[in-house]
């Protein structure tokens, strides 16, 4: 005798919905765009009636918000993990390349989708608002992860001298704006470009 299954608390319920909510938004952003999605054409791809979405999102910003945060928090330990992975510095900074290509390529509604809302939360309402907060604190998080594994490989004389930051930032513009809207980009050559671009230079006789 199978047991009944087990009923969702009021606070599962409500995650639950919320969860569906953020991923019809991921799935319509990709496809048309935030200013072209409305706030009931979510609840009603997600399955909900309009106030489900009003429920909990205070309007469209908010949503888009947290579109971007359910997006980085899905990426970021897998970025992390290739930032601490075994090897040199070059071989870290090809492993972080590699996953963050890797993850566009298996996720090309979301890679869309972050780039519709980044795009959205940066209009100047929006940032007046701090609607664009959780990614920009996450971006500069990125940037100093980056920054941290470049002055680690000058210190070990694995990479050459330059600015880490200006490096960590012209990575992140990379991979933040060609790669997910070329998803046919050659993963290779971007890791060949940074290695060139940091690693020290051998000697020849």
């Amino acid at each position: 005798m199978t047991s009944a299954p087990q009923r969702m608390t009021r606070r599962e319920s409500q995650e639950e919905t919320r969860r569906r909510l953020i991923e019809s938004a991921i799935s319509l952003f990709a496809g048309h765009g935030v200013r072209a999605t409305s706030l009931v054409a979510v609840a009603e791809n997600a399955g909900f009636s309009r106030g489900a979405v009003h429920g909990n999102f205070s309007d469209k910003d908010e949503l888009a918000a947290e579109v971007v945060q359910f997006i980085v928090e899905d990426l970021g330990p897998e970025l992390t993990r290739a930032l601490h992975s075994p090897g040199s510095a070059n071989d870290r900074l090809a492993a972080y390349i590699s996953t963050h290509i890797d993850y566009c390529r298996r996720e090309p509604t979301r890679a869309a989708a972050i780039i519709a809302a980044v795009g959205y939360l940066s209009r100047p309402a929006a940032a007046a608002a701090s609607h664009g907060q959780p990614y920009g604190q996450r971006a500069a998080e990125s940037v100093t992860d980056l920054v941290t594994l470049f002055e680690d490989g000058q210190r070990r004389g694995e990479m050459r001298d330059f600015d880490p930051t200006t490096m960590a930032l012209s990575l992140r513009s990379v991979l933040d704006a060609a790669v997910p809207t070329h998803p046919g980009i050659e993963k290779h050559e971007i890791v060949a470009l940074f290695d060139h671009a940091t690693r020290v230079e051998e000697i020849t006789s």
